[in-house]
């Protein structure tokens, strides 16, 4: 059995989670049930990032302190971890617990809050320890900075973005003030290696490798305690307060228990590290070198994904255009949902989102062609077999393709390409679907020969039930609720009294056909 580490990256904690949060809970969890269907001990991490200068500005508009600020904002994501339907192992109450009442060894995933007293106590460890190392060192700022993304930027890439961030539209700021810096620069050659080795897609690599073709640049890690007060205190300076992503990057070490002496470095390094492109600088860059400087070895994987868009725009409260994943989910559904960004968002680029674009997945893929099927086959089972399984053999008409959906399936999970893995799924069930067209078994029922029609109605429905259950053995890392259901339906020696509608039909955002 294989110990499995993956980590989502943890979504800031200033407002409530956003289908970009949702993405990266999915994607974390997909691979988790993945490993977890292999038996391998799988443990996936998540969490909030609470510290910052815009957690501090947020609390000071509500009137709030900010750990009053984020603890009130605790639900929301608990509420969104909960709908989304992700595999804790334990009761979602346990997931919510601080980290010195959370259950390592009972639960598939572990959150850190990073206001957590356990938390804060492990950074200044940290910090301590990269400071032994010789690594850390103070000396004067002068430069730009963006607010929004938290991250200070060079004179080149700001005056290349004509002095204002892309990501939030806004001016960035001229700082002068004396931080304390990390000394990436030593590791430029190892971050390069672990760039071209590590970043998935390999395309966004080569992204990241044309930023550091004249070497990893030294970071300031700490703000002054007069500008930013909400956040980790550098140990043994209280005038300087942690940049909050070196805070936030430790997070992966500290829910193992890092650095304590009984922490689980039998979990470590990270196999997957899922992130989004706007801050994969931070986690290729920043992140192996704390952790070349701790003598810890780096994960083997940095998971890129994109961003999701609304029909072609970017999400944001201006254009009135976000979306909540709750109210897809509380419509039609968390597999629904689950579905729609894993099929038709490719997890390497950015994705499209439209409600018309989301119901013709929903009415044509979920219910006619995975939904129709599963009744359609449990419906002349009942006709045929008087809705016994016991007839079901090791027939299988649809070896060839079965084998070709493993094999896709496979070398698209261990690739990390979620939407291709989901792809030979949905392949393989229009293969089932043609196959009931091309075997025609209301044309065998038919047949005057009682022996040959009983022998080929067995072969028809021994191959669609052993289909039929080997897409639910797939599906469920993908569609947990759909998997579940497909197997409670042929998975037992008599079908249920009866058989779920699965993916009822609904037009909430779009014409329902015949209608006008």
């Amino acid at each position: 059995m294989t110990k499995y580490y993956l980590t989502t990256a943890i979504p800031y904690a200033n407002a409530a989670p956003h289908i970009g949060t949702a993405m990266d809970y999915l994607y974390g969890d997909i691979l988790l049930r993945y490993q977890l269907l292999r038996g391998n001990d799988a443990k996936l991490s998540i969490g909030t990032d609470e510290h910052g200068t815009k957690v501090q500005q947020k609390a000071a508009d509500n009137s709030v302190t900010p750990q009053e600020f984020v603890d009130n904002l605790q639900p929301e994501f608990q509420k969104m971890r909960q709908a989304l339907d992700l595999n804790f192992g334990v009761p979602i109450d346990q997931i919510g617990q601080p980290l010195s009442g959370q259950d390592f060894d009972g639960q598939n995933i572990v959150s850190v809050r990073t206001s957590d007293p356990e938390h804060v106590r492990r950074v200044q460890e940290i910090w301590r320890r990269l400071d032994q190392a010789g690594v850390i060192y103070k000396s004067s700022y002068k430069g730009w900075y963006c607010a929004g993304c938290e991250a200070f930027v060079t004179e080149t890439e700001a005056h290349d973005n004509n002095y204002i961030c892309p990501d939030h539209q806004k001016p960035y700021e001229k700082l002068s003030e004396e931080n304390y810096y990390l000394a990436t620069s030593k590791f430029t050659d190892q971050i390069r290696e672990f760039v071209k080795n590590a970043v998935v897609p390999e395309f966004r690599g080569k992204e990241l490798l044309g930023l550091l073709k004249d070497g990893a640049k030294d970071v300031s890690i700490s703000r002054p305690a007069d500008k930013l007060s909400w956040g980790v205190p550098v140990p043994g300076d209280e005038s300087q307060v942690m940049y909050v992503w070196v805070d936030a990057l430790s997070n992966y070490l500290t829910a193992l228990g890092y650095p304590d002496e009984n922490w689980h470095n039998d979990f470590w390094p990270a196999k997957v590290q899922i992130v989004g492109k706007d801050i994969l600088r931070f986690h290729a860059i920043i992140w192996p070198a704390m952790l070349l400087a701790l003598d810890l070895p780096l994960p083997e994987k940095l998971m890129v994904h994109g961003f999701i868009n609304v029909d072609g725009a970017k999400m944001s409260k201006s254009l009135g255009n976000v979306v909540s994943p709750l109210e897809i989910i509380d419509n039609y559904g968390v597999d629904a949902f689950r579905y729609y960004f894993t099929s038709h968002v490719t997890t390497f680029d950015d994705g499209d989102f439209t409600w018309e674009k989301f119901e013709a997945a929903y009415n044509g893929e979920l219910a006619n062609d995975l939904g129709n099927l599963v009744s359609r086959v449990a419906a002349m089972i009942r006709k045929y077999f008087d809705g016994s399984l016991t007839f079901v053999d090791e027939t299988n008409e649809l070896r060839d393709q079965a084998e070709t959906l493993l094999g896709n399936y496979r070398v698209a999970m261990d690739g990390l390409d979620l939407n291709a893995a989901m792809s030979a799924i949905m392949e393989y069930v229009h293969e089932l679907n043609q196959y009931i067209e091309r075997s025609a078994p209301w044309k065998v029922a038919k047949l005057d020969d009682e022996a040959e029609r009983q022998q080929r109605l067995v072969e028809i429905f021994s191959t669609l039930v052993g289909g039929l259950l080997l897409v639910a053995k797939y599906l469920s890392p993908f569609l947990p609720e759909t998997a579940e259901t497909i197997h409670s339906v042929y998975g037992y020696d008599e079908l249920p009294d009866t058989v779920p509608i699965m993916f009822p039909k609904k037009y909430l955002h779009s014409d329902e056909p015949g209608r006008k």
